[in-house]
């Protein structure tokens, strides 16, 4: 699938009406706060991060499922190294 990088990795493993982007952050790696014009579901697949949606801190770990809401700045701190499949 994704392998581990030097830098933040992703690849689309799908796309129609909506995208399936699996992300991969070795630990350390961070995706820095951003919006998104849609609400996309966050299902980490692998490792465990903490996700900040606003002012709000969420640990994940392999199996959890959260959703970004849209217009909100979220990010996304590993803290192993960790995979995460994103749908938007």
């Amino acid at each position: 699938m994704v392998n581990y990088g030097d830098t933040i990795t992703n690849e689309v493993v799908f796309e129609s009406h909506y995208k399936m982007i699996v992300f991969a952050l070795k630990k350390g790696q961070n995706l820095k706060p951003h919006s998104a014009p849609m609400d996309a579901p966050l299902l980490m697949l692998e490792g465990s991060a903490t996700i900040i949606i606003g002012s709000e801190k969420t640990r994940l770990s392999a199996g959890d499922i959260i959703t970004l809401p849209k217009e909100i700045d979220h990010g996304v701190n590993s803290l192993t190294d960790c995979k995460f499949l994103l749908l938007k």
